[in-house]
């Protein structure tokens, strides 16, 4: 890894970048002033170590077992899981076990097949049909309805069990980390990559092995292809970006539900971009009457770049044409906002 002096400043669209995938939204106007042209060697730090972090993470863990809306867990030990992870009480395997541990889980699985079938593929990555895995499978089926059983190599006789040796195996921590890897990098994670031995020797590891991966030369060439904004990233990029705050869980849980209703949620999108400009909480960037600044601060939040000539000459003509949540609504609504 190249010494922390010899990397590039951070810029804005890396900065995009790393906020939509370390917090799952567009960064604020107080980060920008923090990390633009900053090492990045102490911006991934500083994000990663935030409480907002831990529950972005958190939320997309349990975004990945499909435990939202009804079946969302409850409970303090859940509530407070956020928190642990942020002073590093509990890893992510931990953080992990509370999730499947949770009723909300056992609701989303009932019965021995569904129960074992979704633990085996989605914490190890394994595909049950395959022959080499039926054993297991069975096995598991049989500690689920009580018996004492081998699963993984180790001793089991309920649910509990079956969950912690899950998650103790070497493919749990290749899996997890294989997930992370492709979600960032949209690439397999290689198959002698020495993170699993690392992460499975010491759980900790998790977020040390992303957070290297996020300062990597590998990581700031990816920035070349921009990626598609999930459901959960738009929202909360857009509500972050038109009115200076995130969403709350209802107003994210009934959006997205519009927007998986239909085959293309492009024109749901702008709708939601019109609402949010229009309403009384609208938050645009700072217009002193520079016409040309405002149009290069807007590109900026929202788009994470400059204007060309092009684009600024006939934004900053449009400025005199209109009102300035219209340059912002032209942007938010454009196919590069959808992306990051």
């Amino acid at each position: 890894m190249p010494e922390p002096s010899r990397r590039p400043p951070v810029t804005a669209r890396h900065l995009q970048r790393l906020t939509f995938d370390i917090l799952q939204r567009s960064p604020t106007d107080a980060e920008r002033a923090a990390f633009l042209g900053a090492d990045l060697a102490v911006v991934v730090p500083r994000l990663l170590g935030t409480r907002e972090a831990a529950t972005a993470w958190l939320e997309e863990e349990l975004w990945y077992f499909l435990l939202i809306d009804q079946f969302r867990p409850r409970g303090e030990a859940i509530e407070r899981l956020p928190a642990r992870l942020h002073k590093r009480e509990l890893t992510a395997r931990d953080a992990i076990a509370e999730i499947l541990l949770s009723t909300g889980f056992t609701l989303r699985n009932p019965g021995n097949d569904t129960f074992v079938t979704v633990l085996l593929e989605q914490t190890l990555g394994y595909r049950v049909q395959d022959k080499k895995h039926q054993p297991t499978l069975v096995a598991g089926k049989k500690v689920y309805d009580g018996a004492r059983e081998r699963f993984l190599g180790e001793l089991a006789q309920n649910q509990s069990d079956l969950i912690q040796i899950a998650l103790r195996h070497q493919d749990a921590a290749r899996h997890l980390l294989g997930r992370h890897h492709r979600r960032l990098f949209d690439a397999l994670l290689g198959k002698d990559a020495s993170e699993v031995a690392a992460l499975h020797a010491d759980p900790t590891r998790f977020f040390a092995i992303v957070g290297d991966w996020l300062v990597g030369e590998r990581y700031q060439q990816a920035l070349a292809q921009r990626r598609r904004k999930s459901e959960r990233q738009f929202l909360r990029g857009l509500y972050q970006d038109l009115l200076g705050r995130l969403p709350d869980y209802d107003e994210l849980r009934q959006t997205r539900a519009a927007m998986q209703s239909m085959a293309d949620p492009t024109p749901l999108r702008a709708v939601l971009a019109k609402v949010l400009l229009d309403s009384q909480h609208a938050r645009l960037p700072e217009h002193d009457g520079d016409a040309a600044a405002f149009v290069q601060r807007c590109f900026l939040r929202y788009l994470a770049r400059e204007p060309n000539a092009r684009e600024q000459q006939a934004f900053t003509t449009a400025m005199a044409q209109g009102k300035p949540a219209q340059i912002a609504r032209a942007l938010v609504t454009s196919l590069e906002y959808q992306t990051y």
